[in-house]
Order: structure tokens, then sequence, then C-alpha cells
């Protein structure tokens, strides 16, 4: 039986589990059969690695300037030997910094820092694939059924792109592709698990706070000039109309991302873990604030149905409706000092301009996939060329526009990836398993009306909890199957 290394501890490959479903440790000291158990080209590896960026920041010098061409290959050289050092540590890191990533390049490039769409690339999908590689070697990889589905449908959305579409268009439609794999690779123990989960918590509560300082202070000014000077979403009249809301004045709560959805669907993702890691309710107000103050519907919806499945699966019935009385009440006192009366209105009466757009858009993409069922690839349908091309279409909507995009083979293929990983969540009975199930149904029913798995940084928080409960409940198969002599202790 092989075993597994990260930081001082080592993990079995498949298991061993112990009685609620994770994996037991052995120190880094120990031996089997008087061997040692490290592998004796990890070290040399881990050089080689870091001298080849050396070699590649110094090839460079043609290119760009005497000072960059100092800090591209040690930068480089401090990223591969971090990560090799410390990979789990590195990965939770990368995680963390997701919800700021937006802001962060976005200053960068308002204050003329040079190769910030580097820096972006470089500080997600470059450590993320060189993590995956590394939990590859270390813990293994066995297929199951929905990385058969996911697989099928990036194969054919890459078939489809060669004849009639572009790189930029799958990267950008199928990017979530990294951390679902990412977490396939990697084994967490219980405590490692429960810290992230606490952190990412603390993490949305704290950023929830942040942006009610722009919403109820600071206005929208400074961020739309941020984004005028960036090229996003502003034009010289400020901000665009997903700041906004029909019968609301003020400005939805984006805190430091790049605007009010993806910001409500970190914090859908934030109470869903809040729900089954903590019980401390102070974080969950405070995220809770932040997900009533973006005005997103979807969000809503999304953590409406997510919680109280998960409280039912998770028999605290009782706890659900004590907070959900309490939260309701606080919601109805708040309705007059945050200004959403009628926005409420509005939506209870189907005024609302955003809802007929949804409406329109769900429509529409419907029946442009009944007139092109095997797609009609994604030049003139990707999200990334609506700026440049004005007669760009896109549908908000995530089900009909991958099918318009790359047909609808593809789609069933994705929804049968998500049926897949249910089923897999639905077997086990531990607390990643109740929180993955919750992030499932809430990320499934916001997919009907937005595009959430387009935003890298998002995809993160969505994908990777849910491929780690996928190897969690394939490792506990294959630790049920072993006769107990056979297993690693």
């Amino acid at each position: 039986m092989c075993s597994t290394v990260y930081g001082n501890i080592r993990s079995p490959e498949h298991g061993s589990l112990d009685e609620s479903g994770y994996n037991t440790l052995v120190h880094v000291g120990h031996s089997v059969n008087g061997q040692s158990l490290e592998n004796p080209f990890a070290s040399a590896f881990r050089t080689s690695s870091a001298v080849l960026a050396l070699l590649l920041g110094v090839s460079l010098f043609i290119f760009v300037p005497r000072l960059m061409l100092l800090l591209i290959p040690l930068g480089g050289a401090v990223l591969i030997w971090v990560v090799f050092r410390w990979p789990t540590n590195a990965l939770g890191a990368v995680l963390a910094f997701m919800p700021i990533d937006f802001m962060v390049i976005a200053l960068g490039k308002f204050f003329g820092l040079p190769y910030m769409t580097v820096v972006s690339v470089c500080d997600k999908e470059v450590p993320l694939l060189l993590l995956a590689f590394i939990f590859w070697q270390r813990n293994g990889f066995k297929p199951a059924a929905p990385d058969w589905f996911l697989l099928a449908s990036l194969t054919i959305a890459a078939v489809h792109t060669v004849f009639d579409g572009t790189l930029v268009g799958l990267w950008t439609d199928f990017n979530f592709v990294i951390p679902y794999f990412v977490g396939r690779m990697i084994v967490l123990t219980r405590m490692q698990e429960q810290l992230w989960a606490r952190c990412a918590v603390w993490i949305m509560a704290v950023l929830s706070v942040v942006g009610l300082v722009e919403v109820f202070i600071i206005g929208e000014v400074p961020r739309a000039v941020l984004y005028l000077a960036i090229g996003s979403e502003a034009d010289k009249d400020g901000l665009s109309a997903s700041f906004h809301g029909t019968g609301f004045t003020g400005l939805r709560e984006a805190a430091t991302t790049v605007g009010p959805n993806g910001f409500a669907v970190f914090c859908m993702i934030a109470l869903i873990l809040w729900w089954v890691y903590c019980r401390h309710p102070l974080p969950a107000g405070m995220i809770a604030v932040g997900l009533v103050c973006s005005l997103t519907r979807s969000a809503w919806l999304g953590t409406a149905v997510a919680i109280p499945l998960v409280a039912i699966v998770m028999k605290q019935s009782k706890r659900f409706f004590l907070y959900a009385t309490l939260f309701l009440a606080l919601f109805v006192a708040s309705i007059p000092v945050l200004g959403i009366g009628d926005f409420l209105i509005n939506n209870k009466r189907g005024q609302d301009e955003s809802t007929e757009s949804h409406q329109d858009d769900i429509l529409s993409g419907l029946k442009f996939v009944a007139e092109h069922p095997f797609g009609a690839g994604n030049k003139r349908l990707t999200p990334t060329e609506l700026k440049a091309d004005s007669n760009t279409r896109l549908f908000e909507t995530t089900y009909p526009q991958l099918s318009a995009e790359y047909g609808i083979p593809a789609v069933v293929l994705f929804i049968g990836f998500l049926l897949s990983a249910l089923r897999y969540v639905w077997q086990q009975q531990t607390r990643l398993r109740y929180a993955t199930l919750g992030i499932l149904v809430g990320i499934s029913i916001v997919m009907v009306v937005s595009l959430p798995l387009t935003d890298r940084r998002l995809a993160c928080w969505v994908l990777f909890p849910i491929g780690l409960a996928v190897r969690s409940s394939i490792s506990r198969e294959a630790s049920l199957t072993l006769s107990p002599g056979s297993q690693v202790v």
C-alpha cells in the first residue's frame, strides 16, 4: 500500500480511513519494511524545476527590461519552491486569495504596474496546474463517473472549438475543470478540512463588512473610476446596470469581487460552509448582511434551498427553524433601513427589468439551441468577445449558453457530471458531504440565470470542494473493500 506525503505527515493513497471517513496519518520519519517512504527523486525534481524557471527567465532578457530580468526568474523560482515545499499550504493560500484577487489585479493595473495580466494567471492557473501535478504524483488518481462525464463534455467542446471557435472562449467556459481536478488529487485530514472551511467563512465575513463601507459611506465613484481605467464594467455615466436594481437607488454590494453576482455566490458558499462547520452566529450574520445587500436573487434562492436541505440531511431542523425565524425577522426590520422596499415590490409584481432580461435570455437561448442543436461555436457566443464585437450574442444562463456554443450533447454530459457528483456525495456521511451537497444544489440553481463558472476565481470555490468530496467518497469505498490486514496503520 502506497502512502502520501504532505507537510510533515503521510496519508495512504486510497485510505486507510478512520471511522468517520477521513484519512489516517503516518509521520514522515516512519518506514515500511525498513525502507524509507521518501521518494529519492523528489529533491532533485524540485531543484531542477527551480533551475528551469531561472533559465526561462534569463531567456526572456531580450524582451523585458533589466529589472524584470531579475524579478521574473526569482519570482518563478520562489513560486515553484514554495509550491513543492508546502503544496497543501500553497493551495490553501491560493483559494483564500480568490475573493480579493480581482481587486488586487485591478488596482495593480490602475497604478500602472507592468504584466498584471501575467500575474493574474500566475496566481491562479499556474499554481493550480502545478499543484494538480504534485498531488497526482503523491496521491494517485482513479477516474470515476463524474470525471468521465466532465472529460467527455470538454472533449466535445474542444473538437467544436477546432472547427468553429477560439481557445480563449474554450478556456473561459471550461476553466473550472482545473480546480475540480485539484480537488480530485488532494487528500485533506479532518482538521485541515475544518480549518479551511472556517477560514473561508471568516474571509467572506470580513469582506462583507468591508463592502458595506463602500455601499453606505464611500459610494460608487471610486469603483467607477477604477473600472473605467481598466476597461471593466463602467462607462462615462458610471458603473454598469449590474450594480443597480429597479426600484433601488443605492449600490449593490460587491466588496472586492468583480460584481454583485459573483460576490453573492461567494457569500452563498460561505453560509453553507458556516452551517456545516461552524456554530458562532457572528460570521453568519456578517455574511448574510452582505448577501442581502448584493440584491442577487439567484444566490438568495440558492441559499434558501441549499441550507434547508443540508439542515434536513444533518437532522438539524430545530436549529434551522430557530435561525430562519431570526433571519426573517431581522430581514423585515432592515427593509426600510436598506431602502430595498421598492425593489422587492417590483420583483413581486414582475416589473423588474433584470427579471425580464433573464426570462428573455432563457427563452432566446432555448430557441437558439432548438435551431442549432449541435452548437454554433464559441467564436460569436463567448463573454470575452462581447466587448470587442457588438454582434456577439450572449445568453446569461449557463445551460442554454453552453448548448448554444457546443451543442446539446456537451450540456447533457455536463449535467451528467453534476448528477454523478451528487450521487457520490450522497453516499457519504461526513461534513464534507453535507457542505458539497449544499454547494452543488445552490450553484445548480444559480446557473439557471447566470454564468458563475466563467468567473475563474469563483469557480475555484465551487469546484474544488466537489472534487474533494468525490475523492473522499472513492477513498472510502476503496478502504471498505480492503481486508483489515492489508491496511496501512
